[in-house]
């Protein structure tokens, strides 16, 4: 029986069939006097990092951690009242940014939530970290003292390095990176359109090759494996692509002429998004390995899909209804708060957990998450 199952498990853990019934969902909360809240990234051993919030307009964002019982801690915010985090990499050190007199500036906490914070270049102003590497470095974007945005790298040194632009150009953002730091990716500019560029190993700008006429929604894997949308020419489609570690492009399908978006890439180099494949509706839509283009199941009601883990399995939203998707076409619905109509997924990790928001009853979003078992 124990060898049984055994197999069992392992079957499901290679093929991206269920094991368990879903868990969840648990709700984060709060801190205490705030109404609203949301997960922005989660790491493998299920801490979290996000928003406690209160109020609508002016909103005030405090930055929070969660460990992976939920249990909700206040990151610090020297100098300010406010501000975001990010991400979060592998050992629970994270990036954000602290609101100082109404000036974003760059801030790391360490697993204990201490913070340090990036001392600006003269002049330059509204850094913000997006991204850190499991080596904690944190890149993100600034206003250079010529006002013009560039993307950022901010080593564990200390060492700062203002990461340019595309020759001629003005513009670049830098957005995340992979585990080891060795590629960063992001966007930048030329003639006239958006452009996905990368980093690599504190070389200088690049675009992702072969040039197009505009490319964009870059998301990158540990490896380093990128994955976005291209325009080849200035009239011609917007087709999905992937770029290996090298920067070669390897094509995935979309046999239709209509819009498509890429949100998510697994750490085994599936690729999710969203796009209309077949027309009305807007299908969830899931790359494997070799490219193939599978619409995932929705009853004809329209999906989108967020993100996806290394076997295969997809989270995202179907019918209001925050849904997971397994690798055999199982498809479930992972419910909502008690009171509450609505819920989404978006984050999902190679172990299991589910990370999105779900309304309350009373009518507010709170962070929570599932485990898929």
């Amino acid at each position: 029986m124990s060898v049984a199952v055994a197999a069992v498990v392992v079957t499901g853990l290679m093929t991206g069939t269920a094991r368990a019934t879903p868990v969840g969902p648990v709700d984060l909360g709060t801190l205490p006097g705030d109404d609203e809240s949301t997960v922005l990234a989660v790491n493998e051993a299920g801490v979290m990092v996000g928003l406690s919030q209160v109020g609508r307009s002016p909103r005030r964002d405090l930055p929070v951690r969660w460990d992976a019982n939920g249990q909700i801690m206040a990151l610090p915010t020297p100098g300010g009242t406010e501000g975001q985090v990010r991400d979060i990499n592998s050992s629970g050190v994270s990036a954000g940014y602290v609101l100082t007199s109404g000036i974003a500036v760059p801030t790391r906490w360490d697993a204990a939530g201490q913070a340090t914070q990036l001392q600006l270049p003269a002049g330059h102003r509204n850094a913000i970290s997006l991204a850190i590497s499991d080596t904690n470095v944190v890149v993100g974007a600034w206003l250079t003292a010529d006002s013009q945005y560039h993307g950022f790298r901010w080593d564990p040194d200390g060492t700062v390095a203002d990461l340019g632009a595309l020759p001629g150009e003005t513009w670049s953002m830098a957005e995340d990176i992979s585990a080891d730091g060795s590629i960063i990716t992001g966007g930048g500019f030329r003639t006239g359109a958006n452009q996905s560029a990368r980093w690599v190993n504190g070389g200088p700008i690049t675009e992702l090759e072969p040039q197009a006429y505009s490319s964009g929604a870059h998301v990158i894997n540990d490896s380093g494996v990128i994955a976005g949308t291209v325009s080849d020419t200035r009239s011609g489609p917007v087709v999905p692509a992937r770029w290996d570690q090298a920067g070669v492009r390897h094509p995935m399908e979309w046999p239709s002429p209509h819009v498509v978006w890429v949100y998510g890439i697994g750490s085994t180099g599936y690729v999710v998004g969203s796009g209309y494949l077949y027309p009305p509706k807007r299908s969830a839509v899931r790359w494997d390995l070799d490219g193939h283009v599978t619409a995932l199941s929705d009853d004809g009601r329209g999906a989108d899909a967020e993100a996806v883990n290394a076997d295969g399995t997809v989270v995202g939203t179907c019918s209001s209804q925050a849904t997971v998707w397994f690798r055999n076409g199982e498809r479930r619905q992972l419910g909502a708060l008690p009171g509450g109509t609505s819920s989404r997924a978006y984050r999902i990790t190679d172990s299991g957990r589910v990370v999105g928001t779900a309304y309350t009853a009373a009518g507010k979003s709170h962070a929570v998450y599932w485990t898929l078992g």
